[in-house]
């Protein structure tokens, strides 16, 4: 691999990429009227990216539990995962909500202008 390559735009070339994913950034979070912190999100924008499945092997790696569905989503957008005070961002992608959980092996984009998120399915797109 040689820094600034960029290859997940390599990769998107030859493989392609997710069409329609909608990013939503989380932009803070309200108490309602329960006392509960309700997270708020910006409008959806477009953006590439390529989600595949995570191996047995990773999910044993990270530490993740075996009854919910993870997977990898690449991508040059600034999505960012689950951190104090704060949900993480959502994807809609086919037909489906990903919350972003966490990235993985450090931010890229400033090197190669990609990052890995590992994001989980929370159900249906609303």
């Amino acid at each position: 691999m040689i820094p600034g390559g960029n290859l997940l735009s390599a990769a998107m070339g030859l493989i392609g990429a997710q069409p329609d994913v909608y990013w939503q950034q989380q932009t803070g979070r309200t108490l309602d009227e329960a006392g509960e912190w309700v997270p708020e999100y910006a409008p959806p924008m477009q953006v590439k990216g390529s989600l595949q499945p995570l191996s047995a092997a990773r999910y044993q790696q990270l530490g993740l539990d075996l009854a919910r569905r993870y997977f990898s989503f690449f991508t040059s957008a600034s999505i960012q995962g689950v951190g104090r005070d704060s949900s993480g961002d959502l994807l809609d992608i086919a037909a489906r909500r990903y919350q972003a959980e966490s990235l993985v092996d450090g931010d890229w984009s400033d090197v190669d202008g990609w990052r890995e998120v590992i994001v989980v399915d929370i159900g249906p797109t609303p």
